[in-house]
C-alpha cells in the first residue's frame, strides 16, 4: 500500500494544480479538450478522439489507430462575498468582504491502441473531481470557512470490445488518488462560553475579568484560533459503457462511473491563541478522518451526422450527489467532539446540446451550451467552501488537422453561476453567515493529438 501511495504522489505531481471545481459541487468537467467546445454535448456517443477513455470507454471500438494525446485547461474560477447580516451569537461579526480566484492548470493524458479487429484497450490520467477556495482568515465569513482544497487524480485503465457491427462495450478500472485541506477561524471565545453555558467548564474557574472581555469581544478578533486539517488515501470504482450504431450517421451511447468510497487520514491542528491556557487540553493536535464518496454519475448521450458539414449532440448526465449527507471530521483525540457539518446535497442533472461545422478538410468548429443544476438544496446550506449554485455553460471550440498524423484541437469556455445567496446557520454552532455571492468561471483548453 505505502508502494502505491508513492506512486499515486509521484503521479499527483502532474496534477500539481488540479485542483479548481468548475461543475456542479465538486466535479471537474474538463477531461476532454474536443469535448469542452460542445460543452460536454453527446459525450458518451461523440468519438472524436481517444479521451473517450474518460467519457464512453465503449467508443475507443471507433478510434481504428494507436493514438496518444496530451491536453491542458487554463480555468479561473471567481468568487465575490457581500456581507449582508452575519453575526456569532446575535452580535455582528467583524470582518470584510472577501474574494476567492482561483487559477488552476488541469491536464489529461490518453493512449489507446487496437488490439485486434474487435478488442482495443487504453490508459487515462484525468482529474475528475477537485476544488480549491480561499477567502483568508480575517473575512467576515472566517469561521465558516477558510481554505478548502480537494485533488483527485483518477487513473484509469480501459479495455472495449465491438460485439457487432451495432454494438460495442467498454469498461474501466477507476484508480483516485485523493488529498485534501480544510481550514477555518475558530472563535475560541464563543467556544469558551458555550462550555461555560453548557456546565462542561463551571463558570466560577474562569477568571472574571477574562469572561467578561470574552462577553465584550464577541463577533470581535481578540479571541481567534484556526484549525488544520490535512488527508490523502487511495479509492477505487469502476465505469462501464455502451455505444450503438443505430445507422450510419447516428450513434446513441450510455455510461456509468460508480461511487468511490474515501477516508482520508491525515493531520489535524488547532491553534488556540488568547485563552491556550485555559481551552489548550480541549483543543489538541493530533490525527483525524474525513470519510467521503465521490458520487456516481450516468450519462445518456446523442449524437447526429446530419451531413458533410453539420452534426449535432445531446447529452444527459445524471450526479447522485445526495452522498453527500455530511461532512464529518472525526478527531482521533476524545475531546473536541467530531465535526459534523450538515450539507444535504440533492441529486441533479446536467442537460447539454452541440454542434459542430465542418468549415474546411481541416478545420471543424464547435459550439455547446449546457445547463448544469446545483445540488445544494438552498441558501441555508450553501456554503463558501462550495458556493454552489445552477451553473450555465458557454462553450466553442476548433479542431485543426495539422497532418494525417497529427490533430490539433483549442476550445474556451464561459460560465455564469446562477447568483448565490447565503444564509447559512448550519455549518458552525453560533454563527450566522448571510451574504450574496457573485461568481464566474472561464476556461481556455488546448489539446495535441497524434496518431501512429
Amino acid at each position: 500500500m505505502e508502494k502505491c501511495l508513492k506512486f499515486g504522489l509521484l503521479i499527483s505531481g502532474l496534477f500539481l494544480f488540479a485542483n479548481s471545481t468548475v461543475a456542479a459541487g465538486f466535479a471537474i468537467q474538463e477531461n476532454s479538450v474536443s469535448g469542452l467546445g460542445n460543452a460536454f454535448a453527446g459525450g458518451a456517443a461523440a468519438a472524436d478522439d481517444n479521451s473517450v477513455i474518460f467519457t464512453n470507454p465503449a467508443a475507443l471500438t471507433l478510434i481504428e489507430t494507436t493514438q496518444a494525446q496530451a491536453g491542458f485547461h487554463i480555468i479561473t474560477a471567481n468568487a465575490e462575498f457581500a456581507n449582508t447580516g452575519t453575526t456569532t451569537f446575535g452580535v455582528p461579526t467583524q470582518g470584510g468582504n472577501s474574494e476567492s480566484e482561483e487559477t488552476a492548470f488541469v491536464p489529461n493524458l490518453y493512449y489507446s491502441q487496437p488490439i485486434s479487429e474487435n478488442w482495443s484497450a487504453g490508459i487515462g490520467v484525468t482529474a475528475p473531481f477537485g476544488l480549491t477556495t480561499e477567502w483568508g482568515n480575517k473575512w467576515v465569513g472566517r469561521y465558516i470557512a477558510d481554505k478548502s482544497a480537494l485533488k483527485d487524480v483518477n487513473i484509469q485503465p480501459t479495455l472495449a470490445y465491438k460485439v457487432n457491427d451495432k454494438l460495442s462495450i467498454g469498461v474501466g478500472l477507476d484508480i483516485a488518488l485523493v488529498s485534501a485541506e480544510l481550514t477555518n477561524a475558530v472563535d475560541m471565545g464563543l467556544a469558551l462560553l458555550n462550555a461555560v453555558n453548557s456546565g462542561a467548564i463551571p463558570a466560577a474557574a474562569i477568571p472574571a475579568p477574562i469572561l467578561g472581555d470574552v462577553q465584550a469581544n464577541i463577533g470581535g478578533t481578540k479571541y481567534d484560533g484556526f484549525f488544520e486539517v490535512e488527508g490523502d488515501t487511495i479509492g477505487y470504482g469502476f465505469n462501464i459503457g455502451a455505444l450503438y450504431q443505430v445507422d450510419d450517421k447516428t450513434r446513441l451511447g450510455i455510461h456509468y462511473r460508480s461511487t468511490v468510497d474515501l477516508e482520508l487520514e491525515g493531520d489535524v491542528d488547532f491553534t488556540v491563541g488568547a485563552l491556550e491556557s485555559i481551552l489548550g487540553g480541549v483543543f489538541p493536535d493530533g490525527g483525524g478522518t474525513v470519510d467521503l464518496e465521490l458520487p456516481s454519475i450516468l450519462n445518456l448521450s446523442f449524437f447526429h451526422q446530419a451531413n458533410e458539414k453539420w452534426a449535432f449532440m445531446a447529452d444527459f448526465q445524471r450526479t447522485e450527489w445526495s452522498t453527500f449527507e455530511n461532512l464529518i471530521i472525526e478527531f482521533e483525540q476524545p475531546t473536541p467532539p467530531d465535526s459534523i457539518v450538515p450539507e444535504k446535497w440533492e441529486d441533479v442533472w446536467r442537460y447539454s446540446a452541440g454542434v459542430n461545422y465542418q468549415a474546411t478538410d481541416n478545420v471543424m468548429l464547435r459550439a455547446g451550451i449546457a445547463l448544469d443544476e446545483s445540488p445544494v438544496p438552498g441558501p441555508r446550506y450553501r456554503s463558501p467552501r462550495i458556493p454552489d449554485a445552477d451553473r450555465f455553460w458557454y462553450s466553442c471550440g476548433l479542431e485543426w488537422v495539422l497532418s494525417a498524423r497529427m490533430t490539433l484541437n483549442a476550445a474556451a469556455t464561459y460560465i455564469t453561476v446562477d447568483d448565490p445567496l447565503l444564509d447559512n446557520d448550519t455549518h458552525s454552532a453560533g454563527q450566522f453567515l448571510k451574504g450574496t455571492l457573485d461568481a464566474s468561471v472561464t476556461i481556455f483548453s488546448a489539446n495535441l493529438v497524434i496518431n501512429f
